[in-house]
């Protein structure tokens, strides 16, 4: 027991230092890929760059892996922008409240938007009548006593014909966190006889962003001949060069009138194949915009692709081309002054934590002033990198055995002992006690 316990002990040992090890490899050796940054410019300043998809399939899904430093080992934090476009409006609720008509051309209305509001940037106001553009300004209070100008000279406008309408009631304003709202419409001139009767005001905390995408050529694969749901089908099995985010293809075919349905599938893991956009490819007679797109119902990380497109009794369509789009993932980071070169991206230590830099929070307050350009080269693999160390037992997989086979050994001696020492006492038990002599 005593040696079954020493070697377990040595056992723990071992392994702590193993994780002491670990523990104190620097930060730069847990990375295994580095890229080096060049900002264009020499001085302090915010500075971005797209990160190359190289990076991207190295790196993991989330990039919380990246690491920048300086020439110096210093690290500079970062924020991530993923260039999605973006259209989400959160209505809040209001109470209309003060109606009125102001001079001789204009109405007004308040709205209370209640205790602890939230934030707000945009009105959407309707007024009655059709054809007119009237001008609308937009105020705040905390009080609804003292006001302030959120927007003045907006226009909001309306225009109808027998075949469309053409209208814009919303106002934006910079985000505000006033309870109060005042709105006020004035008269068009040209249409309007009387002050505008305001019919609803809508307050909302709108965000819209315009996206922007990373679009890269890959090879057009040569095509398979196969069957699909019973009817003829041609498949290409699309390398994206990597694994990398991909939300749509772009195709290119010269065939000038086509109708054909198709499906797009991850085909990474044969086990797990699932399809990601399905619909109808459909091209008329002339329509001269040669490319095709297949917009995936979500983003996707995949290295490969497979098109299937259903032919029944038609030719396979000749595709002469194939892009590939994402959003773009932009990286920001700011030098206080001028950095000691060369700035290094490190990259591709999937266990990392993400770091939750403060930046972040700032980025759209600094967003202000446009950010400078930087360049990522090709990455090499880190030369300080030392792989993550295994479990004491995964490197010394015998190890278990030997411990295993001296658990086993000292169990059985100690069930022998408790047999023995059970046997010698059964014997005691049954043993004829002799007799005692007899007192005079």
């Amino acid at each position: 027991m005593k040696r079954l316990l020493a070697i377990s002990a040595l056992t723990f040992i071992a392994s702590g230092i193993a994780t002491v090890v670990a523990v104190g490899d620097s930060a730069m050796s847990a990375w295994p890929f580095v890229a080096e940054v060049t900002p264009t410019a020499s001085p302090a300043g915010l500075y971005r760059f797209v990160v190359p998809l190289q990076v991207m399939d190295k790196a993991r899904e989330d990039l919380a892996d990246l690491r920048l430093y300086d020439g110096a080992g210093r690290e500079i934090p970062y924020a991530l922008r993923v260039r999605r476009e973006v259209d989400d409006e959160r209505e809040m609720g209001g109470r209309l409240f003060n109606q009125a008509v102001v001079g001789a051309n204009a109405s007004e209305v308040s709205v209370d938007l209640g205790e602890n509001p939230g934030e707000h940037n945009e009105v959407e106001i309707e007024t009655a009548g059709t054809n007119f553009r009237r001008l609308a300004t937009v105020e705040g209070s905390d009080t609804g006593a003292d006001w302030k100008t959120l927007k003045t000279g907006d226009v909001i406008f309306s225009f109808s014909s027998v075949n469309s309408t053409a209208r814009s009631p919303r106002v934006s304003y910079p985000t505000s966190r006033y309870r109060y709202l005042r709105v006020r419409v004035t008269a068009d001139e040209r249409v309007d006889r009387e002050p505008p009767v305001i019919t609803g005001v809508k307050v909302s905390m709108a965000t819209r962003e315009k996206g922007q995408d990373v679009t890269w050529n890959v090879s057009v694969p040569s095509y398979q001949l196969l069957r699909h749901q019973g009817a003829p089908a041609s498949s290409w099995t699309i390398d994206l060069g990597g694994r990398v985010p991909c939300d749509r293809l772009l195709l290119t075919t010269e065939d000038q009138s086509f109708s054909r349905p198709f499906q797009v599938e991850v085909v990474d893991d044969p086990q797990n194949v699932r399809v990601v956009a399905s619909g109808e490819l459909t091209k008329r007679v002339g329509n001269n915009d040669q490319v095709l797109t297949i917009a995936f119902d979500n983003e996707e990380h995949a290295r490969k692709l497979r098109l299937l497109i259903t032919d029944y009794s038609n030719p396979t369509l000749p595709i002469s081309s194939i892009k590939a789009a994402a959003p773009a993932r932009e990286l920001y980071f700011e030098l206080k002054e001028p950095a000691a070169a060369p700035l290094r991206l490190f990259f591709g230590n999937l266990y990392a934590d993400a770091p939750h830099y403060d930046f972040e929070k700032e980025l759209t307050a600094k967003l202000k002033t446009p950010a400078l350009p930087a360049t990522v080269g090709s990455f090499v693999k880190n030369s300080d990198y030392r792989p993550p160390l295994l479990p004491f037992t995964e490197r010394v997989p015998w190890l278990i055995y030997v411990v295993l086979a001296i658990s086993s050994v000292a169990l059985v001696l100690i069930l022998l002992g408790l047999a023995r020492a059970t046997m010698r006492t059964d014997r005691k038990e049954t043993k004829p006690s002799e007799p005692q002599p007899k007192q005079p």
